[in-house]
């Protein structure tokens, strides 16, 4: 053992504390030195504190604050002066970026989930009331059209369309020797074109008649046709107000020409803002029985060409109306 502590002596230079017994004085300075430090890192915890308070508030913790920590506050508070009830919560003056983004985005949803009253489905014209109509210079009331069509519109519908034109205008363009009607069928290249002017037949209508030389479009067959329209105003029409024309056109020059007619009805009728609704329908009448095969291709010739024709003529009265507008 002697040996031992010898060497560890030499070699530490100093003498452990297990040779040195501790005496109760050394004991008792040691246990105030310990006492000491607690009681001084005991003071010296709220000053750590505050400063990481301090810290905390330069960076998010600030925004926590404002928000969550100033209401809490707030709310502990109690107004002696009421009972002792707990004061309402009363509007900070400065928000943070959070909360002020959050009610414009409440505000937003709240303006876009208002409900909309007004029927959509329309557009605002039509939901103008007849009084509103009555009202407008220009208009017609609906009590003054009393006018009503007397035929059956019988037959395929050619044509549908409202022109913004008045009717008797419009009949004037499409039942006269007018130069609009002169020049539509010149430019269809029709020639040996003679009408006539209204006159009164045997049953106490008014009729005329018509008739040209139309150019066809067909590849087989002949190129020409002659056309005889026998035009016959109904008793239902009022100038101003309604045209119920029904026209029979016969042809001459074409295979199976006495074995069918042509019947159109043309519908022109008043509305209520000084406009035309304009009407056609046509059919094809034989009179004459053929064969099948026939009746199929000239039904079908026939229905081309009367739609092309409309068609036609629609365009060339947008394009005069357009015109007179202008």
């Amino acid at each position: 053992m002697k040996s031992i502590e010898t060497r560890l002596k030499n070699r530490f230079g100093k003498i452990m504390v297990m040779d040195n017994p501790p005496s109760p004085s050394s004991s008792i300075h040691r246990m105030g030195r310990s006492t000491s430090r607690r009681n001084s890192a005991t003071h010296r915890t709220p000053q750590g504190g505050d400063e990481a308070d301090n810290q905390g508030r330069l960076f998010w913790n600030s925004r926590r604050n404002s928000t969550v920590g100033g209401k809490d506050d707030r709310r502990s508070k109690v107004d002696l002066g009421q009972g002792g009830k707990k004061k309402p919560p009363s509007a900070s003056p400065r928000q943070s970026a959070y909360t002020q983004t959050d009610l414009g985005r409440k505000r937003t949803t709240r303006k876009l989930n208002t409900r909309n009253t007004r029927c959509n489905s329309l557009p605002a014209t039509a939901l103008t009331s007849r009084d509103t109509i009555r009202n407008i210079p220009g208009n017609r009331r609906p009590e003054e059209l009393t006018a009503r069509c007397s035929a059956s519109h019988e037959g395929r519908k050619l044509l549908q369309e409202r022109l913004m034109v008045r009717v008797d205008a419009l009949f004037n363009l499409l039942f006269s020797a007018s130069p609009f009607l002169q020049g539509f069928h010149d430019r269809r290249k029709s020639t040996d074109l003679r009408m006539g002017g209204w006159v009164r037949n045997a049953a106490g209508q008014n009729e005329r008649k018509v008739s040209l030389t139309m150019a066809l479009q067909a590849n087989v067959g002949p190129k020409s046709v002659k056309v005889t329209e026998t035009q016959v105003m109904r008793e239902c029409s009022e100038p101003g107000q309604l045209y119920s024309i029904d026209v029979q056109s016969i042809h001459a020059e074409i295979p199976y020409a006495d074995a069918f007619v042509v019947l159109m009805h043309f519908c022109l009728k008043a509305t209520v803002e000084e406009y035309t609704d304009f009407l056609v329908f046509g059919q094809i009448k034989f009179l004459k029985s053929v064969w099948a095969v026939v009746k199929a291709f000239i039904e079908k010739n026939t229905y081309a060409g009367l739609e092309e024709f409309c068609q036609s003529l629609y365009s060339a009265l947008l394009i005069e109306i357009r015109k007179k507008q202008s």
